[in-house]
């Protein structure tokens, strides 16, 4: 089964590199400008990533039910590491445009987009209720954490009823809100409207992957050596080390247990870079981060696997 999930891991992210691969050669084929790229990130991140964000939580059976058990120890474990990394951030990087990059690359998980894939190979039979409530509140606190982040180091002070309107003006805590707002009521939007909606939010990954892998460029690695690492271990080691045995000693296990794997063990989120880039991060720093833990998550999430397997978790 390990083998399998292993499999299902790696094909997901030898996808993602795929794409991002597309994106790099067209850079240097077609010699695009970072302006150029620049602009087509904004439509990602204004138009597309919203989409697909509405489309997912309008679509997920929010009422079928959510572990209250597995739901409180992921948004408490992930409370106290997102203040652990801040506070270690803020203490080992002085620029602003790193710092809110480096804090959202640590929390902010690739859940959106492996989350349910991985779920259903690692629990095949299981009832998947429980993983579309989870993303749909986890996602929107996600995004929620990584405006509070971006906006407090874009500014040279602190102003709370400013980033309180960002977070209200943010395109994809927007969505995600009308997405719950229209889930809950039972509204149906006819086809005329869902499929148009579907198919551009369905284009969102691809074309935010090409993005990044325009972006991204492999002197950034070396530039950002100290802090990529720094990051990447966060990401793939600290977060799903502390979370995952805590999920075990609570006594979680099947989907509930595989659930947590694809939240704390799944590399950054690919919109993490969009939106640092729309934002005042460092957008070089944003990009690198995502290729470097989806790189190196093929070996760690593997580990995560194999382990927690093995000692019968799911």
């Amino acid at each position: 089964m390990f083998i399998n999930s292993f499999l299902v891991s790696l094909n997901a992210i030898i996808s993602i590199f795929t794409m991002m691969s597309a994106g790099y050669g067209a850079k240097r084929l077609l010699h695009l400008e970072k302006e150029y790229i620049g602009r087509f990130n904004t439509l990602v991140f204004h138009t597309l990533l919203p989409l697909m964000l509405f489309n997912n939580i309008y679509s997920s059976n929010l009422k079928g039910g959510v572990s209250f058990r597995c739901l409180g120890l992921a948004l408490s474990v992930l409370s106290a590491l997102f203040l652990f990394t801040w506070i270690f951030v803020k203490r080992i990087e002085s620029a602003n445009s790193q710092r809110g990059v480096m804090i959202q690359a640590s929390f902010r998980s690739n859940f959106l987009l492996l989350g349910m894939p991985l779920i259903q190979e690692l629990c095949p039979d299981a009832d998947l209720a429980t993983v579309s409530v989870m993303l749909a509140i986890v996602v929107p606190i996600f995004n929620v954490l990584a405006v509070v982040t971006l906006e407090t180091f874009s500014r040279k002070q602190i102003d709370v009823r400013k980033i309180l309107l960002g977070i209200a003006k943010n395109p994809l805590i927007i969505a995600s809100a009308i997405g719950i707002l229209a889930n809950l009521s039972g509204l149906r939007l006819p086809d005329c409207l869902r499929s148009p909606i579907s198919q551009m939010g369905s284009s969102a990954s691809p074309v935010a992957l090409l993005l990044l892998g325009a972006q991204f460029e492999f002197q950034d690695v070396r530039q950002h050596r100290r802090n990529l690492t720094i990051c990447t271990v966060f990401r793939l080691l600290v977060y799903p080390g502390i979370a995952l045995p805590l999920a075990a000693l609570t006594g979680l296990r099947g989907p509930e247990f595989a659930v947590l794997i694809s939240m704390f063990a799944t590399p950054a989120a690919v919109a993490s870079f969009s939106m640092a880039a729309q934002m005042g991060g460092n957008p070089e720093l944003a990009a690198s981060a995502v290729t470097v833990t989806t790189l190196l998550s093929a070996g760690t999430m593997f580990l995560w696997i194999f382990l927690f397997k093995s000692l019968g978790m799911f």
